[in-house]
Order: C-alpha cells, then structure tokens, then sequence
C-alpha cells in the first residue's frame, strides 16, 4: 500500500499513572504521580505515537467522541481530521481536558504522516533551526534546599546551561531559594523561574527585579496564564534582561 492511499485504521489510548520519586508541588498545585495518556494510530503498515499529561478522563473523550472523526480516513490528512475533531466537541468545549485529548490525536496522527513518508517529524512540519538547546526542569517547592541544589547543579554537571526552577507556594521565601539555586549553579549558567500564576501583578513585579539581581532571565506564568492583561502588566515592568512567558498550558479562547 502506497503512503498516499492508507487509511487510519486503529486508534488505541491508555492512560498510565507514573509515580514520582517524591511528592512534588509548584506554585499552585501538589501531586504524587502524573498521568500520561498515550494514543496510538495505526494505519498503512506503520504506527504514529501521540501523548498528553492530564486526567485518565481523556481516554474515554478519545474512544467515544474523537476516534469516530478518525478511523477510515485519509492518514495524510490530520489537519481535516483536527477540524473534525473540533466539530465534534461543540457541546463539550474546545479548552483544558478535551484540548489536551485532541492534542494527543493530533500528534498521534502528524507520527503516523511522518512514518508513513519515512521522514523525521521535523523535516515534515518544517523545522526553523537545526538544533534546540535542552534545560533541566524541576526544582519543586516541595524539595529541600539540599535537593533544589543538588537537582540544579547536577544538570548543570551534565552540560546543560540552562535549569529551571519553581517558585511561588511561599512568596516570602523565593529570593532566598532563588539565591540558593544561583550559588549552586553558579554564575555561568542560566536561572529561570516558573510561579505557575501563584503571584499577583504587583507581587511578580516586585520579585522579577530581586529575580533579576540574581541572574534570572526568564519568568513563566508569573500571574495566571489566563490573566492576559497581568500578564502585559508584569512584562511591561520587570527589568529588560527578564523575559515574561505564559505557561505551557497556554490562555484559555476569549
């Protein structure tokens, strides 16, 4: 069968409860495990791998609702197939939980493209650079400043020169911990902080200039990334080498 005639013939979802090696906790949220829900598109002789991390309640979202828009169709059409999907969730909105099960299919489905064209993903969706530099993510709340160092350092260790940190569950104490990060990276590496919408405007105005003494460069979600206005707000007023990013969840529509 010719890449340019297979169809989607499956779509297999499960959804695993990973564990992590310590309770974890950001700025506004607490957890023991994280859910990964994984699809599997299969068609043409090849499979495509797609995932999301949110409630196991997306499995079901994907077996009921969005593999109908799927199964049988073109395995070089995603896009038709996401406009598809889109349709069918009129009813049961387009944000948070059903965005991220749609996300997984749609990956899912843009794998299986790619596979059946036996080209890498990137070279498909078309790439803007030939290397990306990776960071070290974590530093939770919830670890001691022992463990924040020893986290952040040891990425450092391995080569990585940018790490990332959370900040937030308790305001008065993140200068204090950011300056324990910055001592145990030292000063060649670079800091970024992560307050997933813990701060208000004027808290995270306030904190992004002690940031910025300590070498700060980037500031995620320093207010709710839905609070589009806050967040203008706290970029239009930190200091020029901190720069302001919403949070990977992303606004919700207006």
């Amino acid at each position: 069968m010719s890449a340019s005639s297979a169809r989607v013939e499956r779509l297999v979802v499960s959804a695993f409860a990973v564990p992590t090696d310590r309770p974890e906790s950001d700025g506004t949220l607490a957890w023991q495990s994280t859910t990964l829900v994984l699809v599997e598109a299969t068609g043409g002789g090849c499979t495509g791998l797609g995932y999301t991390y949110t409630d196991a309640a997306a499995a079901p979202v994907v077996q009921r609702v969005l593999a109908p828009c799927v199964l049988g169709q073109s395995a070089m059409g995603p896009a038709p197939c996401t406009e598809r999907m889109l349709r069918a969730v009129r009813n049961l909105g387009q944000t948070g939980l059903i965005a991220m099960a749609i996300s997984a299919v749609d990956m899912a489905l843009w794998d299986l493209k790619a596979r059946l064209l036996e080209l890498p993903l990137a070279t498909l969706l078309g790439s803007v650079r030939d290397r990306v530099t990776a960071y070290g993510s974590g530093g939770f709340t919830s670890y001691s400043a022992a463990e924040l160092a020893g986290q952040l350092s040891g990425w450092v260790g391995q080569g990585m020169r940018r790490v990332k940190m959370k900040v937030g569950r308790h305001p008065e104490d993140d200068v204090a911990r950011v300056r324990q990060a910055r001592e145990a990276i030292g000063p060649g590496a670079e800091l970024f902080v992560d307050a997933n919408g813990a701060y208000t405007v004027k808290q995270a105005i306030a904190l992004a200039a002690r940031f910025a003494e300590l070498g700060v460069t980037w500031f995620e979600e320093p207010v709710s990334s839905d609070d589009l206005a806050g967040l203008r707000r706290v970029r239009a007023h930190v200091p020029a080498a901190v720069e302001v990013a919403a949070g990977e969840y992303g606004p919700s529509p207006r």
